[in-house]
């Protein structure tokens, strides 16, 4: 299994590259899945087929899909913001504050990631290449793990987090998400 991404400035020829080989690939016997995570859906243009939130089959071999991060995120959001209300109330935080929560920065966009890693671990794939954003998206996607993180140390500092976790196991206070974006 491979993972290629085609990543660059708009107009340099991602979504072509990507495609060709796609498309190459497909004739080599592979089976190929080019995956966009560009808002602006270009891929099927390229591919000349419509593209939708779910792989289609362009030709033997070779499929295409248009993520639909805002539709997966949105689906998601209401369990995850529950849950994270319920934890941060636990945490001491009141429960009007708790369930006004803001949506994450680039929450949509690890939807995208998702998205992929998911056609990554269940599609019959030989190779899954993503048609990525412009670079400046793709860098904000790629840098999110640790933009994330800081998000969390400050809703919920380490020392908070150590304090409170095993006073959590005994309790049994909700810790895990019900549901996976």
């Amino acid at each position: 299994m491979r993972l290629v991404l085609f990543t660059g400035k708009g107009g340099v020829g991602k979504t072509t590259a990507a495609a060709a080989t796609g498309a190459l690939l497909a004739a080599r016997g592979r089976k190929a899945l080019v995956v966009s995570t560009d808002p602006a859906h270009s891929l099927a243009d390229a591919l000349g087929v419509p593209l939708g939130p779910a792989p289609t089959e362009v030709e033997p071999g070779l499929s295409g899909m248009q993520v639909d991060a805002q539709r997966r995120f949105e689906a998601g959001w209401g369990g995850v913001r529950d849950w994270l209300g319920g934890l941060l109330q636990g945490a001491g935080l009141d429960a009007v504050t708790a369930g006004e929560l803001p949506v994450p920065p680039g929450a949509a966009d690890v939807c995208a990631l998702l998205e992929v890693r998911d056609q990554l671990a269940a599609g019959p794939w030989d190779a899954v290449l993503v048609d990525c954003a412009p670079t400046a998206e793709t860098l904000r996607l790629l840098a999110l793990p640790e933009a994330l993180a800081g998000y969390v140390e400050r809703l919920w500092p380490t020392h908070r987090r150590i304090v409170r976790s095993p006073w959590a196991r005994i309790l049994g206070e909700p810790w895990a998400p019900p549901v996976e974006v």
